[in-house]
């Protein structure tokens, strides 16, 4: 078992937050808010949070609906029998009967295990962008192997997939009930 990320592996080659707010700093109209004055979300904010998405999306993104975008994942053993993923989107408007679908999938195609979870309540920032940091526990009658991820978004309301829009450094399924999803890594249990 290794405890190295699984994801896009290009996270390194994007600045990080500290970097991004030290050169934002150096344009004479930027300004910090106290943390009791968040910034709502405008049309300039989603517009600048969209072409950060749109960047993303040359390397590794999955857009579903054209209006929510998975732009990093990455999955590592948190401890024995248990997966963290961290999840990172963007999204304008999100419906609240939306749900991230993660299904663990083996050799045969059977989905052995799930880490499923709803949007419901998520407030995405000023720029339209959320992040998810999800436990998943392996049942213990789950064997040891290669299991391959697969992520998309259900809409109960609608009783459909969100549609798979654009899709970069990952796979699209190829079973036909689940073609709105993505194969994003395979790990090892």
């Amino acid at each position: 078992m290794s405890n190295e990320p699984i994801g896009d592996g290009n996270a390194d080659a994007f600045a990080s937050l500290d970097e991004t707010c030290q050169l934002l700093r150096t344009h004479p109209d930027f300004r910090e808010l106290p943390a009791a004055r968040v910034a709502r979300k405008s049309p300039a904010g989603l517009a600048i949070g969209r072409c950060i998405k749109t960047v993303r999306l040359w390397s590794f993104g999955a857009e579903f609906a054209r209006s929510l975008t998975l732009w990093h994942f990455q999955i590592r053993h948190d401890q024995p029998r248990v997966l963290a993923m961290d999840l990172r989107w963007h999204g304008g408007k999100l419906l609240d009967d939306w749900c991230v679908f993660v299904h663990f999938v083996d050799d045969g195609g059977e989905i052995r295990f799930q880490g499923d979870y709803p949007l419901k309540g998520v407030i995405p920032d000023p720029l339209g962008f959320f992040y998810a940091h999800r436990l998943v526990a392996v049942p213990a009658e789950v064997p040891r192997g290669n299991y391959r991820v697969r992520l998309g978004v259900w809409s109960p309301g609608a009783a459909s997939h969100l549609q798979l829009t654009r899709f970069r450094g990952c796979q699209r399924e190829s079973v036909d009930w689940c073609r709105n999803a993505v194969i994003l890594a395979t790990v090892t249990v």
